[in-house]
């Protein structure tokens, strides 16, 4: 299985230094953040990943609708499609820090389908229609895979639909619940008469390797807030104890999404203020000893899926995290293994 490592540029130096020891540490594929109020560029930055990689793939990880015209996006992906040797992808969704720093809510399943919709066929080389107005092809254009972040049934049954793969997040205790999205996916792959094995699979955690679980914590608290914000829909608040329920409602109300995952920043100190840091660890969340994380990732293996990220950014040691990640799988080179 391949190894990916999730980056959002802030001090540019380090960016860069980042994302090499990631390619020079075995990491098969860089995703870059996009979080314009609180970070870099998207664009700007998955250009400097491409230059300072020589084979790894880099995808936005994830981007999302409202932010970019169509054309404009799938112009920029194809132009760093040729500027890396053909090694883009695009990480899309309906929109989290992205969307909050816009005022907006997140986009609806079928503004989201038909912006990928958009993408794909502008990306192929065929004009469209946008917004009722007709968008002429690129006249550089270049095919890119789009792989679809996917939560709840719906958004499942799109990616299994239309994406050329889909993103799932996962933790060491929601191993069963990773099983029902990916037979979700294949279901609807089969209903829309794709076979299942044609979408790839990717899967995020937020991953801490150190030599205990509590200490793995620590270093993840700006990641595990981010929970709180993925239980947004009423179906998904439902599922909420009783006692956390008006809590996560707070979360949503007050989280800044200029500070999105920084370390020590104000999100954390209202996690810890609403007193749902223990309950938010329970979600896609893989911390623990080298031999625990092994284990977790093995397993997510051997459920056909392709390629497991490390989110960083939010870390508290991220240059310490790949490295550790890296050794616990056997990755480590000998140049970089001190």
């Amino acid at each position: 299985m391949k190894l990916g490592a999730i980056h959002l540029a802030d001090d540019l130096e380090t960016f860069r230094r980042e994302v090499r020891l990631s390619e020079a540490l075995g990491y098969d594929v860089v995703g870059v953040g996009d979080s314009p109020a609180g970070w870099r560029d998207l664009i700007v930055s998955m250009t400097l990943a491409v230059e300072d990689t020589e084979r790894a793939i880099v995808a936005p990880m994830v981007t999302s609708p409202f932010l970019r015209h169509p054309l404009a996006l799938a112009s920029a992906l194809s132009t760093l499609q040729d500027f890396s040797g053909g090694r883009i992808a695009l990480g899309f969704a309906t929109g989290g820090s992205t969307i909050m720093a816009l005022g907006q809510a997140p986009a609806t399943l079928a503004r989201t389908r038909d912006e990928m919709a958009a993408l794909k066929t502008l990306m192929d080389g065929a004009p469209v229609r946008w917004d009722g107005r007709a968008v002429k092809e690129l006249r550089r254009a270049h095919k890119t895979p789009i792989y679809f972040s996917a939560f709840g049934p719906k958004a499942l049954q799109l990616a299994g639909e239309m994406a050329d793969g889909a993103i799932l997040f996962a933790g060491s205790q929601s191993l069963d619940e990773l099983d029902r999205k990916i037979e979700a996916v294949h279901a609807a792959a089969r209903a829309a008469g794709r076979s299942p094995y044609d979408i790839d699979l990717w899967v995020v955690s937020y991953c801490s390797v150190r030599d205990s679980r509590k200490a793995a914590i620590e270093d993840l608290k700006a990641f595990i807030v981010v929970n709180g914000m993925a239980i947004r829909t009423p179906e998904t608040l439902a599922q909420v104890p009783g006692q956390f329920r008006g809590k996560i409602e707070q979360l949503h109300a007050r989280y800044d999404p200029s500070e999105h995952v920084v370390v020590g920043g104000k999100n954390v100190k209202l996690m810890e203020e609403l007193g749902l840091t223990e309950f938010l660890a329970q979600f896609d969340t893989v911390a623990g000893t080298p031999e625990e994380v092994r284990a977790t990732v093995d397993a997510i293996a051997s459920r056909g899926v392709s390629c497991f990220f490390a989110a960083l950014p939010g870390h508290a040691d991220r240059e310490g995290q790949l490295r550790r990640l890296a050794q616990a799988m056997g990755r480590v080179p000998e140049r970089v293994a001190a």
